[in-house]
């Protein structure tokens, strides 16, 4: 019985952690997101100054603005917070990745297609500010496998189905 409290408030505790996280990833996602479709053609035209491929940025100018959303929609559904943590990851990891370049000298001068959310941020800055993103990313993911292997896991070890197991930790009245 005890090993159930102790399981369940540190599930309990997990999943607080996990909502916290996914609430700061949303107020990046969503704003991010809407900014580019709502300013549509500053977002184009900053795209098309970057200093990769014509060819690259119109791909990225019509993918990244419902990339941004899907992730901010996948973050909030369930079945999908898995995709969206992954997703958040990825593009941050990205994101960073070519600031880390930029800061680096790979390119002289550099306009950023960011979005007003982190307009007002010089190169450093906003690297750190990415880094923060993918920090929380990966705690989420961590969070949502932590959360996943253990609601299952540990008290079907001590005996019965995980099925079985899990209904009574829902059950018990404290």
């Amino acid at each position: 019985m005890e090993l159930t409290l102790k399981h369940q408030d540190g599930s309990k505790k997990m999943r607080i952690a996990l909502k916290i996280v996914i609430i700061l990833l949303l107020l990046l996602w969503i704003p991010v997101g809407i900014d580019k479709l709502t300013s549509f053609d500053d977002f184009r035209n900053d795209m098309m100054k970057q200093p990769f491929s014509d060819q690259l940025a119109s791909v990225l100018i019509y993918l990244l603005p419902p990339l941004e959303i899907f992730t901010a929609f996948a973050l909030i559904t369930e079945k999908y917070r898995k995709l969206g943590l992954l997703l958040s990851t990825a593009l941050m990891t990205a994101f960073t990745a070519y600031i880390a370049a930029a800061l680096l000298g790979a390119w002289e001068e550099l306009p950023c297609g960011c979005g007003s959310v982190i307009d007002g941020m010089n190169w450093k800055q906003h690297f750190f500010f990415n880094l923060f993103f993918i920090c929380l990313s990966i705690v989420g993911l961590y969070l949502w496998y932590k959360l996943r292997s253990g609601i299952a896991g540990s008290e079907a070890i001590e005996g019965g189905s995980a099925k079985r197991q899990i209904k009574n930790i829902l059950n018990i009245k404290i």
